[in-house]
């Protein structure tokens, strides 16, 4: 049984290969990057703009915390995209992705369309905003340091197959 928890800035694949990496393990997988976005479009709002919501009325982001911490106290067997489920989750597996910022400014665009430029702008805004939220409501000045994960992968030049087979290389590894 394991709880894993995948931390990734926009673009680097979290969701991904969250999905196929549960998939393998038979796991359940759960993206709060996707309940932010139903959360933003339930209001009627950008994720940019639900961002800056979020930085006015901080319990919007506490309650999407809250739900990844109660998960992971009352279950197994998951695996989370999330910016902080490594800090919600402490007896997770942590894993880190990391990615060029133009490979994922690219990404960003193919998902949400416009240019890589129009993306890479947007998620420089909400790196900040995060980094801004997060450092106000929990004291995490640096939320992505390295030394808060078992693993780091850089996802800039692999598929997510491979990502995936890297993890499952360290779990089989680690178990």
């Amino acid at each position: 049984m394991a709880k894993i928890t995948v931390f990734g800035l926009a673009g680097t694949g979290t969701s991904s290969a969250g999905k196929l990496l549960a998939e393998r393990l038979n796991y359940r997988f759960i993206s709060s990057g996707g309940m932010f976005r139903a959360r933003a479009k339930e209001l009627g709002l950008s994720l940019l703009e639900f961002g800056a919501l979020c930085e006015r009325e901080p319990e919007h982001d506490k309650g999407l915390d809250q739900e990844i911490e109660y998960i992971g106290e009352t279950t197994d067997n998951f695996v989370v995209e999330s910016r902080l489920a490594w800090y919600f989750v402490p007896d997770s597996v942590k894993i880190k992705f990391i990615c060029d910022f133009t490979e994922r400014a690219r990404r960003l665009a193919e998902r949400d369309g416009g240019t890589p430029k129009e993306a890479g702008e947007a998620a420089k805004i909400r790196d900040r905003s995060e980094a801004l939220r997060y450092q106000s409501y929990y004291g995490l000045k640096n939320f992505g340091a390295d030394i808060n994960f078992n693993l780091i992968v850089d996802t800039t030049n692999i598929s997510t197959i491979d990502v995936v087979e890297k993890i499952l290389v360290y779990l089989r590894a680690n178990n």
